[in-house]
């Protein structure tokens, strides 16, 4: 997630706006709060910014229906937000998101808005009411990239207790799948965050789909942690399923990793996941690879609980 200034398109007509793959253009010439959206000269949406007064803009966008998925939506928004803020010098910049569309929550997040609270039934549709978020960012909000900003976001839109679901894949050889993240020096296990509303199984094949590009099975159930807080992050649980048994070869040649998020993976053994995981993070998968077939482990920082081991 980036938040930099927004680049003129020199090949674009004036007031347009571009992040290299998505462009703004104005919808009318000189018009600097309505915009289309286009990708490799293809119109795929639109966004909006209306000024409320008082320094205070809101956001709406649109993508057609055979362009979503594709992240158009969240560099739109994210634009828009930055040309609101920078350019047309307003102090807040918000939007109104229906609490059941949970695509366009995960937009409105990934472009740097954090979620304030809930208006119950602010909204009528097909007559009916129904709850709206509502979600803002403020001239003053650290950057989203920053490691402060990003855990201010995360923290404003999920449960005060992290649900985090990742997934043991192995080879044949009992080693497991590790990657290189971009954003911290240690190695994970494909998966993370589960959102609101998501299962922890549904939140493990989303994460790996989005990491890795492949539709993995998610199989059973190996194991539960309690995690303490930790560097400005609150508690959390992780959960650890099973993603089975896999020839590397076969399966690497799957993968389409996610550029922004993954720098590489390799299958490690448990002796490289000790150099290059957290002591918590190498306990839990030492305390899953050790356990019975069939069990699933309740760990409180990757150990049994009452473990005489000093825990770091």
């Amino acid at each position: 997630m980036t938040s930099s200034a927004p680049t003129p398109d020199p090949d674009e007509p004036a007031g347009s706006l571009t992040d290299g793959l998505v462009t703004l253009r104005s919808a009318t010439a000189g018009d600097p709060y309505h915009f289309v959206v286009l990708t490799q000269d293809r119109q795929v949406g639109h966004v909006e910014i209306e000024d409320l007064g008082g320094g205070v803009g809101e956001l709406t966008w649109g993508i057609e229906e055979t362009h979503r998925r594709q992240g158009y939506a969240t560099r739109a928004v994210r634009l828009a937000t930055v040309h609101a803020l920078r350019t047309l010098g307003l102090h807040r910049v918000q939007a109104e998101v229906p609490a059941h569309d949970r695509a366009s929550l995960r937009i409105a997040a990934r472009a740097g808005l954090r979620r304030e609270g809930l208006l119950r039934a602010h909204r009528t549709a097909e007559g009916e009411r129904h709850d709206v978020v509502v979600l803002a960012r403020l001239t003053g909000d650290p950057e989203p990239e920053t490691q402060e900003g990003f855990i201010g976001l995360v923290n404003s839109s999920l449960p005060r207790t992290r649900l985090i679901a990742h997934v043991v894949i192995r080879d044949p050889q009992q080693r497991v799948l590790l990657a290189q993240v971009t954003y911290k020096p240690d190695w994970e296990l494909p998966g993370g965050v589960v959102e609101p509303f998501e299962s922890p199984r549904e939140g493990a094949a989303r994460e790996t789909w989005e990491e890795l590009g492949i539709e993995l099975p998610i199989g059973k159930l190996l194991s539960v942690d309690w995690l303490p807080p930790w560097r400005g992050w609150d508690d959390a649980v992780e959960l650890l399923f099973d993603g089975g048994v896999h020839e590397p070869d076969s399966l690497l040649s799957t993968f389409k990793l996610a550029p922004h998020e993954i720098r590489q993976v390799e299958f490690c053994t448990l002796d490289q996941v000790r150099e290059r995981c957290l002591p918590g993070a190498y306990r839990r998968l030492a305390a899953v690879l050790g356990a019975p077939e069939g069990a699933v482990l309740y760990l409180e920082r990757g150990a049994t609980p009452g473990s005489p081991e000093p825990l770091v």
